[in-house]
């Protein structure tokens, strides 16, 4: 089954131009990964996930379809670790963590209201601290326990906080520095007793190590039990609290594995008779017990599951020897029973998403379409052969876009580490299925030729260089090219012409560059004129490039740090020329002799309608100062609008390319955790819109309107309304509400986005009077 999300647009221009807009993720499911699949504590067969990112996921039906639930906007690189459903099932609670920031935290994101309703600053937040594990109480979501880790100059330390008041006031209650350097692994908060914490202990780097730690007055004082056993995962009988789970964690032979058991809250502990297979980490990594059906355990390993039907007098084994296998289970990270049925049970593993219809004992991968899809993406349109390239686990896959048939190349299994940063491909432009792939690695690196997408393959090239920037065919000579290489420096620069017209006689000559700096765009014309965009500058030669002419008038807002990022033709004017550069968009109207800045902001690439006269497309990158964004315009680029980064749920990615119809455009992206996302655009001309006419599911009214805005969906409820002033900042936001005062606006135009408890979500348009 195709599993999306849909996301519905209305945006009206000022000219009462009506634009709709379609998000659909359609990539491969065969590379989906999802984590912390956790069963809806009283809805039957719905279960929540988390991406390789910052969206939460949910399914309505066990997992064969999901649409996004949550998008964690805190900026770029922002993810949501160790989602947990709340004790009563009423919310859900995640760490938000941002790499390097002081903005990291624990939320609560409540499922009725479809917000977040807390937030918990990390008190140490100063530190760059991020959470490693934390409990809420189980009966008061304002008592919260947490240990963080920070970087302290070269290493690490960690400490941990107690809070009773909701994050008013935290108490540090252990800190590695005066415990022997011991990190903590584990916290928990006894399921009964809001002040008795315990704290499992891993490794230190003095000779002391593991150990649990356990206070009975809110962490002011502790009393040490199993002491020098390196400690992990701990789990509580539903019924009755003082039965009490532990088990071992990675020690590299210095700890015994073990599951221990306590039956007087922690007083005692003995071990479970498990007999454990040798593995490389022998480690525990989670305990489950079923809290509708007690008896039911089961413990995760890394290269084994254990079962038990009988709270825990014996177990079942089953081993997974095959650590490479990155198609079965390994390293369990979590384990989720369905409230409704106790033998489904849903395992996120460290490859992939496992589902169990007996109880853990076999296990089926589970399939969604979110995966990170790494290096860059190509689109080829001509005639009957259309053609997407999209990069994934190093490699790509080549979509048949006229029948949707998709074949991976290259793919490397998730079990395999490896430095290399990928391969790039470009499609040719005037030869059918031919694309060139760039290879690099620590021993040199190859450039390759197909002529079928991939199948089969012939080296052109051998070369000292870390990027394959750019290339571009002869019109003229389709058996010979320009390409463009790359080092860590501009001055590491090549550009390369290559004729393999005869195969078994590769002619390769290196050309003179009027300046040495990347080269992100090529273009060759039908009378052999090569322009191509050299760092900010623009060459052209008409002598295949022996000597170049620079044709940089207009560009002078450029400096040495910024950098052209795209260059490109219009195919229904040869003339018209644009360039995406770190000073906007630009564009040449007479074949690149002067430029006319059109924008300002960082765009990565850009890209003319082979169908319909006018109409542009561009991108802007996730980056250290970018989040993703789609630009497009209708008038050859005089004004352009833009989606910005939150109306396209918060989504990162580096790579983009465009397909145009007559009256649409489709944004293929490549996504940094929900994979290949196609964003369609109908540009059709309507006149006045019709609102009702196009989505037939939503009202606002009035419009204009000045103080009390009226909000209606048919056959849903609105859970969250927001409104975005036009430069993308937002300005107003109420949830389960079918009324805004808007009175405290001011006078203008905005952007009103709904989502509704189906999970849809639409956008209109509004003046404010």
């Amino acid at each position: 089954m195709k599993k999306l999300i849909i996301l519905f647009l209305c945006l009206i221009s000022f000219s009462f131009q009506q634009i709709y807009a379609q998000l659909e993720i359609t990539g491969s499911e065969e590379y989906g990964r999802i984590f912390d699949i956790t069963y809806d504590a009283s809805v039957p067969n719905k279960v929540y996930a988390v991406t390789l990112g910052n969206h939460i996921v949910v399914s309505e039906d066990n997992g064969a379809s999901w649409q996004i639930l949550y998008s964690l906007i805190l900026g770029q690189g922002a993810e949501i670790r160790d989602l947990k459903l709340s004790a009563d099932g009423t919310a859900l609670t995640f760490s938000a963590f941002l790499p390097n920031t002081t903005v990291n935290a624990i939320m609560v994101y409540d499922i009725a209201s479809a917000s977040v309703i807390k937030t918990f600053a990390l008190p140490n937040q100063s530190d760059l601290a991020y959470v490693s594990s934390y409990d809420f109480y189980d009966a008061d979501m304002d008592v919260l326990l947490v240990d963080t880790n920070f970087p302290q100059g070269f290493n690490t330390e960690g400490r941990t906080f107690y809070t009773a008041d909701g994050g008013a006031n935290w108490d540090m209650i252990y800190y590695t520095t005066n415990n022997d350097t011991v990190f903590i692994n584990d916290v928990a908060i006894s399921p009964t007793d809001p002040n008795k914490l315990f704290l499992t202990r891993g490794n230190g780097s003095t000779g002391v190590d593991g150990g649990l730690f356990i206070s009975v007055d809110g962490g002011q004082n502790f009393t040490e039990k199993l002491p020098g056993i390196i400690l992990d995962p701990i789990t509580f009988d539903p019924l009755n609290a003082q039965n009490i789970y532990i088990g071992t964690g990675i020690s590299f032979g210095g700890t015994v594995e073990n599951l221990y058991k306590s039956t007087d809250g922690g007083a005692t502990f003995n071990i479970v008779p498990i007999t454990w297979t040798e593995g490389i980490l022998d480690n525990i990594t989670v305990i489950k017990i079923n809290d509708n059906n007690p008896s039911q355990l089961i413990v995760l390993e890394e290269n084994e599951i254990a079962i038990s039907e009988d709270g825990g007098a014996t177990f079942q084994n089953i081993v997974y020897p095959n650590v490479d296998d990155s198609e079965n289970y390994y390293y369990g990270l979590n384990a989720s029973y369905n409230p409704q049925n106790s033998d489904e049970i849903f395992i996120s593993a460290n490859y992939i998403p496992l589902f169990s219809n007996d109880g853990g004992e076999t296990l089926t991968w589970s399939k969604t379409p979110y995966f990170t899809s790494t290096g860059n993406m190509d689109i080829f349109r001509n005639g009957s052969e259309e053609n997407l390239y999209y990069g994934v686990q190093f490699g790509y896959v080549h979509r048949d876009l006229d029948t949707g048939t998709e074949t991976p190349y290259d793919i490397v299994p998730l079990s395999t580490f490896s430095n290399n940063p990928g391969q790039t491909q470009y499609a040719d432009q005037i030869t059918p299925n031919r694309i060139f792939k760039f290879t690099s690695s620590f021993m040199g690196s190859s450039l390759v030729l197909s002529n079928d997408n991939g199948a089969t393959e012939t080296q052109l090239l051998s070369i000292f260089a870390n990027r394959f920037t750019s290339v571009a065919t002869f019109p003229s000579a389709p058996q010979t090219i320009f390409a463009a290489f790359g080092g860590f420096d501009p001055s590491e620069t090549i550009l390369k012409k290559i004729d393999f017209s005869d195969i078994n006689n590769i002619v390769e000559t290196t050309l003179n560059l009027p300046t040495l700096n990347y080269i992100n765009g090529i273009l060759i014309d039908s009378s052999d004129k090569i322009t191509i965009a050299v760092g900010t500058d623009v060459y052209v030669s008409t002598d295949g490039g022996s000597t170049w002419a620079e044709n940089s008038t207009g560009l002078e807002a450029m400096t040495a740090n910024d950098l052209i990022f795209d260059l490109t033709q219009d195919p229904l004017n040869t003339d018209r020329l644009a360039l995406a550069s770190s000073k906007g968009i630009y564009i040449s109207e007479n074949g690149g002799q002067n430029w006319d800045r059109k924008t300002t902001s960082l765009v990565y690439n850009v890209a003319f309608s082979t169908e319909t006269e006018g109409a542009m497309m561009a991108s802007t990158y996730s980056s250290q100062v970018s989040e993703f964004a789609l630009h497009f315009s209708t008038n050859n680029g005089e004004n352009w609008q833009t989606i910005n980064n939150e109306q396209l749920l918060g989504i990162g990615s580096a790579a983009s390319q465009y397909y145009f119809n007559e009256n649409s455009a489709v944004a293929y992206i490549g996504s940094f955790d929900l994979g290949l996302i196609e964003y369609t655009i109908d540009l059709t001309p309507l006149g006045t819109p019709d609102l009702q006419a196009g989505l037939n599911s939503i009202s606002i009214y009035p419009n204009p309107a000045s103080d009390i805005l009226n909000i209606g969906v048919k056959d849903s409820h609105v859970m969250q309304t927001t409104i975005f002033a036009m430069n993308g900042a937002q300005v107003m936001t109420a949830n389960a509400v079918s009324t805004l005062n808007i009175s405290a606006l001011e006078r203008g135009v905005y952007l009103v986005r709904i989502r509704t408890n189906k999970n849809e979500v639409f956008f209109k348009r509004i003046i404010k009077e």
